[in-house]
């Protein structure tokens, strides 16, 4: 039977501060920038997907701190009995009174980070972007209510090397608990480069395990998205499709009759943009792992793919 689906992801603007090299809403922020949600937008798909037995929001763009009612729509959403969840390069959060501000109504925070300094500023194509990384997560620690931290790291061909080392760096900060290495969305600008930018799937499983120790002995839950779980070897179990929730995603859309509205995108599995060869059939993981970027396939074929017996 499948999971009902419970979790909302609302694109609430598509503006950011960073212009990452492998954005895969680029094409959004480029088309829907003028075009943030409303106040009344806010409360009205919260209150009918809470009607409807939703019960976790994830507040994303674009850069939603950036979204000049994001405490609001925060506060609104724990009235209506969400758990909340926000995913943020670090901008206003990096400001103590801001992050002072919404860290009471945050049950869960996701912070984009792609390497060290130098090399994330440059993957972000912001020479502050870093700094304000490390301060929201200063601001973070210090705060006395602790909301759940993870980290996403986009693994490509430039920083894959350095990801063991940028997992000990975030473990530093104590309330980080989760670290997901996410393999480069084939979307957007992500689309544009891939065949030169993006990592390949062995050279992401060669870090795991140096990664993997780090974590085990700092408490921390790793995890690899968009990659085969067959090609992570020993690893496997460490398969974000494995801990896949089903969810709704309500964005902004160019509409049929024309004009600009809201779109409601069911995902209820990890298969978007991704595919299955025929040797995924005799996989015992086979309705789990969601497969390869179809994108990646036409790229590289099927490498070390294999099914798992």
């Amino acid at each position: 039977m499948r999971e009902p689906v419970r979790r909302l992801e609302f694109h609430i603007l598509y503006r950011c501060t960073n212009a990452c090299v492998f954005c895969c809403e680029s094409e959004h922020m480029r088309n829907f920038g003028p075009y943030p949600a409303s106040a009344e937008d806010v409360a009205a798909v919260l209150r009918a997907k809470r009607r409807q037995g939703y019960d976790h929001v994830t507040f994303t763009g674009g850069e939603p701190t950036l979204y000049p009612g994001i405490l609001d729509a925060l506060k609104q959403a724990k009235g209506f009995g969400y758990k909340t969840f926000v995913i943020s390069n670090g901008a206003a959060l990096s400001i103590p009174e801001f992050c002072a501000k919404v860290l009471p109504f945050t049950d869960e925070l996701c912070f984009s980070v792609h390497g060290p300094e130098d090399l994330h500023n440059r993957l972000a194509r912001n020479p502050k972007a870093f700094s304000r990384i490390r301060k929201s997560l200063e601001n973070v620690q210090r705060h006395p209510r602790g909301p759940f931290v993870m980290i996403n790291a986009v693994a490509n061909r430039l920083n894959v090397r350095k990801l063991p080392a940028l997992l000990r760096w975030a473990s530093g900060f104590g309330k980080v608990r989760h670290f997901l290495v996410s393999h480069m969305a084939p979307e957007g600008d992500g689309l544009k480069r891939f065949k030169g930018l993006t990592a390949r799937h062995k050279d992401i499983a060669a870090r795991l395990p140096a990664m993997a120790a780090v974590a085990e002995s700092k408490g921390i839950a790793l995890r690899v998205f968009g990659v085969p779980a067959c090609e992570l070897g020993g690893y496997w179990k460490l398969s974000n499709d494995l801990y896949f929730s089903p969810r709704v995603t309500v964005a902004r859309a160019f509409l049929r009759g024309g004009g600009v509205g809201w779109l409601e995108e069911p995902s209820l599995d990890a298969t978007r943009a991704r595919l299955h060869p025929a040797l995924c059939r005799g996989c015992r993981l086979r309705g789990k792992c969601g497969g390869v970027f179809r994108r990646y396939y036409r790229e590289f074929g099927k490498e070390g793919m294999r099914p798992l017996p």
